[in-house]
């Protein structure tokens, strides 16, 4: 018998198992092929078909025969990921059957705050059109609830909506709402018509959340309590997120794998001190075992056994059964056996942007903790122990940065240069003051009463004000690399770590390491200069970009909370690493076109404005004006005069050229607009474009055959929304740029449409084309739209 299957027969100990060597070779490569394939499943482009499963349920069993590990581990991971994914693509399928509207039924999944106002909530169905669905099949669906009654989790509804494909706005940095939708295994989005309320019963999560609002809403940080409490982030705004990322604190104020953790250890610390006030007997023992796991389920409950959460009991609960069972499990060992428990769970789990940043830090607190320098003798004064703990900690959180390098820039394009220093103050402050302040308020909350409760509130809250004191100043030392970052940063990775383990043979390995971070970190090339149509739904925003300055014309719509503004343009700035505008444009009064004006001027403070109303701080943009930026030609062509409110016919619209070829940019004029600006042009060549946005999202009243031949473009966009309620862009206005042989193209098809000017050429990309064509970016394509496959 094999020596690696016979272990099972000859010896039944775990701590045998677990720590045979021919069994770590096993669950090595084992782990490793099943990870490699299911955590690949997010960029695959399209899914095979199902009967492939079988074939790898044949390569499972020749490998696992030949302690092929590795192989079996592939074979078992891909039969894994195209199951779960062709499951969930047929779910999408089944929800989004219907163009009509639909009535469902269901329970409201996710909390609902008052404070918040209008928000999204997620809404579990198990009734479509007053049928049961099938036991196979599972619905979620994302909506949007504007105006009262407010829904609250755990309440049933009767819900009348009109159902679409789980897509999302695809821009080059922002929220990528499509993968978040694969993550949450959400099948669908929804347009609320009517509700009716079937049941009045909240969750008792909702009821905590309910008690604690008018408790932690007066405090200075109470949003940041609430997240510690429930792991409820709604209240916390735009600016508080930039400044616990910019400060490297963002893991710290949300219910992570770190903070049951430290539910873990207070557990251990109580059921410790209640076991020495228990006899010595058996069940008493593992007291603080149990107390530890029962704490640590109880936080991660509160937190509504969030994706972190759950990876983090995962590994909790394997740590506790091999302590119970006597094994000593190796941190590696550990590392493996909760991978691949999470991965067989969730073979989605690699959609979550949690999943990478949690286990690269427990990757990264494995290697430290095998990297640690040893010392012979343990220090013998206490002063000589503080100082070698205190160089362990620094080491850590050395081990730590490196790890996370390549991820930090990679999901946020940059870091924090005092996220170290900052971490070894907040991590054990928070950890030894706040989250137990947090514990015991909870607890007085609903047993010692309000006035306790509201005491010991307030000295969470104070213990959090040094914190964000800290992290506020810290978020200046921001640092933002060039592009190819992410290269640079797992070679210095790679660098650092031959320098830890340095050997004499690794001098040439390390050489080469350091040689190509020195290449790696120079930014490609500029183009001679860059426009950005950005996908923003149904409006506009374009960025207009040379040197490194940026111009922005329009700024997409604005909601009750939040908008483009800070959605899509902030983040695609912040990418690039562009503080201020040179200068912003806005065509005309629309909500659509000027919806986050006000915030961009407060965050980007643009150097001029101008827009075609009257707006106090904004320059004319009327007929005539023209000026240079950057080497370019800004040449206004309409409308011919500023007017106190800017309607569709006033929209500014502007030429911009480098001499040989142009971009016309004309916000939401129409034909009656299109055929004045024709009469008032003295020359045609004046209007003629290489590229022109299509007037008024491509709509019925714009766009006249006469200005089309004026303008000649090579190419077209059309910014619009899909599934859009006007039904835009129009099919006689496609047609018709179709049949003049101009190259069509729309951001709700293509997404983010960027055109470089590079050596003379056009280079154009389509950021849903050309960079996420991804299987599950395509689900809505199942379905007939407004749109066609050309182009």
């Amino acid at each position: 018998m094999p020596r690696v299957l016979a272990c099972s027969v000859e010896k039944t100990s775990w701590a045998y198992l677990l720590n045979l060597p021919g069994c770590y070779a096993m669950k090595l490569t084992f782990t490793l092929g099943l990870a490699a394939s299911i955590l690949s499943l997010p960029w695959w482009p399209s899914l095979p078909p199902v009967w492939t499963c079988f074939i790898a349920c044949i390569v499972f069993h020749f490998g696992w025969k030949k302690r092929l590990w590795w192989l079996a581990g592939s074979a078992l991971g891909l039969t894994c990921a195209v199951l779960s994914a062709t499951f969930y693509q047929a779910d999408v399928i089944h929800i989004i059957s219907s163009t009509e509207d639909t009535t469902i039924s269901g329970s409201v999944g996710s909390l609902f705050s008052p404070k918040a106002g209008p928000q999204s909530i997620i809404f579990d169905v198990d009734k479509i059109n007053d049928k049961p669905l099938p036991f196979f099949r599972s619905a979620r669906v994302r909506l949007y609830w504007q105006s009262p009654p407010f829904p609250q989790q755990g309440e049933r509804w009767r819900l009348t909506v009109r159902l679409k494909p789980p897509y999302g706005r695809l821009n080059e940095a922002g929220f990528d709402a499509e993968r978040y939708f694969v993550a949450r295994r959400i099948h669908g989005k929804a347009s609320l018509k009517n509700a009716e309320r079937l049941t009045h019963t909240p969750s008792w999560r909702q009821s905590v959340l309910n008690a604690l609002s008018p408790e932690l809403e007066p405090l200075r940080y109470g949003r940041y309590l609430l997240a510690l409490s429930l792991g409820e982030r709604q209240w916390l705004t735009h600016e508080d997120w930039q400044i616990l990322t910019h400060s490297g604190l963002a893991h710290l104020m949300a219910i992570s794998g770190l903070h049951i953790g430290l539910a873990f250890a207070l557990g251990w610390q109580v059921g410790w001190g209640i076991r020495l006030l228990l006899p010595e007997w058996r069940l008493t023992l593992w007291w603080p075992l149990y107390s530890a796991m029962l704490v640590a389920l109880g936080y991660a409950a509160l937190a509504g056994f969030a994706l972190p959460t759950q990876r983090a009991l995962i590994a909790l609960f394997i740590y506790a059964s091999a302590k119970r069972m006597g094994a000593q499990v190796s941190p590696s060992t550990l590392l493996q056996i909760t991978l691949l428990a999470v991965l067989l769970r969730d073979p989605f789990a690699g959609f979550s942007l949690s999943f990478w940043l949690s286990f690269a830090a427990v990757s990264a607190l494995c290697l430290a903790h095998y990297s640690l320098p040893r010392w012979r003798e343990f220090p013998a004064t206490a002063y000589a122990r503080m100082i070698w703990r205190g160089k362990q900690l620094v080491f850590i959180q050395f081990i730590l940065l490196i790890g996370m390098l390549p991820l930090q820039l990679g999901f946020f394009s940059g870091m924090s240069a005092a996220a170290t220093p900052l971490n070894l103050f907040a991590v054990p402050w928070v950890g030894i003051f706040t989250v137990p302040l947090v514990f015991v308020a909870l607890v007085a909350q609903f047993i010692a009463g309000s006035n306790v409760a509201t005491f010991i509130w307030q000295a969470a809250d104070w213990s959090l004000a040094p914190v964000i004191w800290l992290a506020d100043v810290a978020r200046q030392a921001w640092l933002q690399p060039p592009p190819l970052s992410w290269l640079w940063s797992l070679l210095v990775a790679g660098g650092c770590w031959l320098i830890m383990s340095w050997r004499w043979h690794r001098q040439t390995s390390l050489l080469l390491v350091l040689v190509t971070t020195g290449f790696a970190w120079r930014a490609p090339p500029l183009p001679d200069w860059q426009v950005d149509v950005l996908d923003v739904g149904h409006g506009l925003a374009v960025l207009i970009t040379k040197n490194g300055r940026a111009v922005l014309y329009d700024t997409g719509n604005r909601w009750q909370v939040g908008g483009i503004a800070q959605a899509v343009i902030t983040p695609i700035l912040e990418q690039r690493g562009i503080d201020q505008l040179d200068g912003l444009l806005l065509s005309h009064g629309d909500s659509d076109h000027d919806g986050g004006a006000g915030y961009v001027t407060e965050r980007f403070q643009p150097i001029w404005q101008r827009a075609s109303e009257k707006r106090r701080g904004y320059l004319p943009c009327r007929r005539g004006a023209m000026w240079d930026w950057q080497g370019l030609r800004f040449h206004v062509l309409w409308p011919p005069r500023q007017v106190d409110r800017a309607g569709n016919n006033d929209s500014c619209v502007v030429r911009v050229s480098d001499g040989r070829t142009s971009i016309l940019l004309t916000g939401d004029i129409e034909s009656q607009g299109e055929m004045a600006l024709l009469a008032r042009l003295e020359r045609r060549k004046a209007l003629q474009s290489d590229i022109m946005l299509v007037p008024h999202h491509g709509s019925v009243s714009s766009s006249s055959p006469p200005w089309i031949t004026a303008v000649s473009p090579h190419w077209v966009v059309a910014s619009t929304g899909l599934f859009n309620p006007w039904g835009l862009p129009a099919a006689a206005v496609r047609e018709r740029y179709q049949q003049a042989g101009i190259t069509w193209l729309d951001t709700a098809k293509d997404g983010q449409l960027r055109f470089q000017r590079r050596q003379g050429r056009w280079q154009m990309t389509r950021w849903r084309r050309d960079h996420q064509g991804q299987w599950y970016r395509t689900l809505f394509e199942r379905r007939p739209v407004n749109l066609d496959d050309g182009g």
